[in-house]
């Protein structure tokens, strides 16, 4: 079984708030809450993708992916795709993308993007910690780093288009369910969702494992 990943934007005050030790499950517990009835849990599923809210917890809320299964491997895919194609990208495209994606989960053009089963990686702390907070997630930034991914989103977004013919040429190196390009600039326009819902708000954004 693969490495899933729930993304949440959360108020960063407030989870500044919270004892370090107890932030993660704090978060885990705001969007899986483990006291839902069955027709809770068979309500909460039908939700379709976008930004879902939990009345009780209304410092955070779960970005739901339409077309991926939850899985990490989509996300990795993406990055993966990315590797192949920067090379055929514009340098003002290249420049955005590299930011946005590196401030997400993609690891820089001179590593491999990391492999769906490596497990979570050591995040950046909160400013203002006495230790920083490093808790074994797959995404973490601030919402300054947030304000500076939709920059970079904003640069990029009008010019994917761009790379739907050099997608094509390396699609053989993917998977079938990830092989055409409305598939990956479906994935790429919903992290640009999750960063401005999250920018908007002055909030920050994680990637918890499960």
């Amino acid at each position: 079984m693969g490495l899933d990943i729930t993304v949440v934007m959360a108020d960063w005050e407030h989870l500044a708030r919270i004892p370090a030790a107890a932030r993660l499950d704090a978060l885990i517990d705001a969007v899986c809450p483990d006291f839902c009835c069955d027709p809770c849990e068979e309500a909460d599923r039908a939700v379709p993708g976008g930004w879902v809210w939990q009345r009780r917890t209304p410092w955070c809320a779960e970005y739901r992916f339409f077309g991926t299964t939850g899985t990490y491997a989509w996300h990795f895919r993406l990055a993966e795709a990315w590797e192949d194609l920067r090379p055929s990208a514009s340098p003002a495209l290249r420049e955005a993308l590299d930011r946005f994606l590196g401030g997400l989960f993609w690891h820089g053009p001179d590593q491999q993007a990391a492999e769906p089963d490596d497990g979570p990686r050591p995040a950046p702390g909160f400013p203002g910690d006495p230790a920083p907070w490093r808790p074994e997630v797959l995404a973490l930034g601030s919402p300054d780093e947030v304000a500076a991914l939709a920059r970079a989103w904003e640069t990029a977004a009008p010019r994917l288009e761009e790379l739907r013919e050099p997608f094509a040429a390396s699609a053989g190196r993917r998977p079938a369910w990830f092989a055409t390009f409305d598939v990956a600039g479906a994935l790429l326009r919903e992290w640009g969702e999750v960063v401005t819902g999250a920018g908007e708000r002055g909030w920050g954004l994680i990637g918890l494992p499960n």
